[in-house]
């Protein structure tokens, strides 16, 4: 009987190393649940990007120079100049102003108020992401993000709908609660950061929803390119422009990372979530 109460122990020691995270880091306990939340986001296809308008400092106003006028030297003699008799009105003809061919240009109306703002991971912004496989049954997640992004967001008379948001992600400083999972997460089954090292998101369009605002744009990953729609809070504040999203996205259509490893089922399913404040550009 003893060797049968090795064997079960054996067993369960096995089952609970695997259930308890042993593969790539993942660990139970505190499964983040998000992805049971999260809305998804929608697939569309890739969007016209219009850019936005320029932003040029505005030059200052030119000082006005009065010439002095030209002094004599001493000693000049001034010669007098003969004064012609003025001729009469009557004799003098009257010549009507030529008419221009084309009426003259009216001036442009004047462009709206134009606002930048940096895009950067600083004390109030952050990218994280959310993964999930399964476990003998049991769904186990493991968390990360990214420590360097940046971007800009251009916005016209503080109207949404105007804006433009462009993000550009350093897939290289891609971070997880493993080390293990971070350096499998850079190679080629993955992100491919070598080949890849810039993931970008370019807004297309901003519009009102239900609770916030709805945000299409194009994501471009791993040398893919995808239009995607998902919802966010944009809010005007006093030190700049605050951004919060969380959804859902499909990996695989980014050719991120396949479905099995290690005798486990890697979800397809991705939450991203992000909280930005954009500073004005000084």
């Amino acid at each position: 009987m003893k060797w049968l109460q090795l064997l079960v122990v054996f067993v369960l020691g096995a089952a609970a190393g695997l259930a308890g995270g042993g593969y790539l880091g993942y660990h139970i306990g505190a499964s983040d649940n998000s992805v049971d939340t999260a809305p998804v986001a929608s697939v569309i296809p890739v969007q016209e990007e219009v850019r936005p308008p320029v932003v040029t400092p505005t030059p200052p106003p030119a000082e006005e120079t009065t010439a002095a006028p030209a002094e004599m030297p001493a000693n000049t003699p001034v010669t007098p100049t003969a004064v012609t008799p003025a001729e009469t009105v009557a004799d003098t003809p009257v010549t009507a102003p030529a008419t221009p061919a084309v009426a003259p240009e009216q001036p442009a109306a004047a462009a709206g108020k134009v606002e930048e703002f940096i895009i950067s991971p600083n004390d109030y912004s952050e990218l994280m992401w959310v993964g999930y496989k399964t476990v003998v049954g049991q769904r186990i997640s493991m968390e990360g993000g990214f420590a360097n992004f940046n971007g800009k967001i251009t916005a016209e008379n503080e109207d949404p709908n105007k804006s433009f948001v462009e993000v550009i992600v350093d897939t290289k400083s891609i971070f997880s609660e493993s080390t293990i999972l971070t350096t499998v997460l850079k190679t080629d089954i993955f992100f491919n950061v070598a080949q890849h090292p810039e993931a970008r998101f370019a807004s297309t369009k901003i519009e009102p929803a239900e609770n916030g605002y709805l945000v299409t744009g194009n994501f471009t990953m791993k040398g893919v390119t995808q239009g995607v729609q998902f919802p966010a809070v944009i809010e005007r504040r006093p030190e700049g422009v605050f951004v919060k999203a969380e959804f859902t996205i499909d990996r695989k259509l980014w050719d991120v990372g396949y479905d099995q490893y290690e005798d486990s089922v890697v979800l397809k399913e991705v939450v991203i979530s992000f909280e930005i404040l954009a500073e004005p550009v000084q």
